[in-house]
């Protein structure tokens, strides 16, 4: 079987045949994107990743395990919205949950939904997502990976629609998968981080769209702080989520910080103080406010590793889903 290594191209991802029927999603970027720069991108060799703080032995161990998963029938892909749902809006299509089986089911542990960041503007899933569902598989965890709408100005709540069409997508097929539908954790990195920290608000996620509370909450150099976002000149970031002409009635409303209430899930908080995209006070802050309201959570502040680093292969952020895992069993 062909694999890819730290030699091969980007877009080499591509062309395994095993990944044939994912292979937009595995770095997905929406139509709108310019073909040559997402070009440019897939020449570029795996192991020249690291320049832009991306761990390439990761990666390649990431997507290389998907492949052999698929190969032995341990993995799935399934699209969350009907033809008819995606009518007005197309890039429903794109949006889908993409299960992994661990060797051996286990209806007692929770599912984990894990949804990779790029700035709600692309979903960089090859570097976090499936480089953290190895660890979270052999534990015996099943997961699920998350492609959700990004791309457009004032994209919210489209993201939170997508996350609960996902669990209703495992819910549908729950004695396929094997799962308890209402025993799940949320796992995020960056933007998929600032997404599931805002799902696990009662009244903007989970409780709004009808869903079970997550078990747990994994936020991996998460984005939760938009009040203090909102002081920088012209946060682009805000603008993608909230709108080009965003109130800070909007910022407030999805304003993590703000929202926390005694109702909040369990965390484990990872981050890394190279980290020069999502500062670490954004986690510093969630871990306060949550020691504040009496709610579990356990904090890793790596002395050097960079945004982006998913699993924290090669950087002071190492073990840490083993340890997410293990604040997960303690509850």
């Amino acid at each position: 079987m062909n694999r890819v290594c730290v030699e091969s191209a980007l877009g080499d991802i591509r062309t395994l045949p095993e990944l044939a029927d994912i292979s937009e999603f595995i770095m997905y970027a929406p139509p709108s994107e310019s073909d040559n720069e997402f070009n440019d991108f897939d020449r570029m060799p795996i192991k020249e990743t690291a320049k832009i703080g991306w761990q390439p032995d990761a990666l390649v161990r990431g997507v290389n395990y998907l492949a052999d998963k698929f190969a032995a029938g341990k993995a799935k892909c399934c699209f969350v919205y009907k033809e008819e749902e995606c009518t007005e809006d197309a890039q429903k299509k794109a949006v889908n949950v993409v299960y992994v089986a661990p060797e051996k089911a286990d209806p007692q542990k929770p599912y984990v939904m894990v949804v990779a960041g790029g700035a709600y503007m692309t979903i960089a899933s090859a570097v976090e997502a499936y480089p953290i569902a190895t660890h979270l598989v052999d534990a015996g965890y099943p997961v699920f990976v998350l492609t959700y709408r990004v791309g457009e100005f004032g994209l919210m709540p489209k993201p939170m629609e997508d996350m609960a069409g996902a669990l209703r997508v495992v819910r549908d097929h729950a004695e396929e998968f094997g799962v308890d539908p209402d025993n799940y954790v949320v796992c995020g990195c960056s933007a998929g981080a600032n997404l599931v920290c805002t799902w696990s608000v009662n009244s903007l996620g989970y409780g709004a769209w009808n869903m079970p509370k997550p078990k747990a909450v994994f936020a991996v150099y998460t984005v939760v702080d938009l009040v203090d976002e909102d002081q920088r000149q012209d946060s682009f970031f805000l603008k993608i989520m909230l709108g080009e002409n965003y109130t800070q009635e909007d910022v407030l409303k999805y304003d993590v910080l703000s929202q926390v209430t005694e109702d909040y899930p369990p965390c484990y908080i990872v981050c890394g103080k190279d980290d020069e995209t999502v500062p670490c006070y954004h986690s510093e802050r969630l871990k306060a406010r949550l020691d504040e309201l009496g709610i579990p959570a356990v904090f890793k502040e790596a002395e050097h590793a960079p945004h982006g680093f998913g699993d924290g292969t090669g950087t002071d952020a190492e073990g840490w889903p083993e340890e997410a895992v293990a604040f997960l069993e303690s509850l």
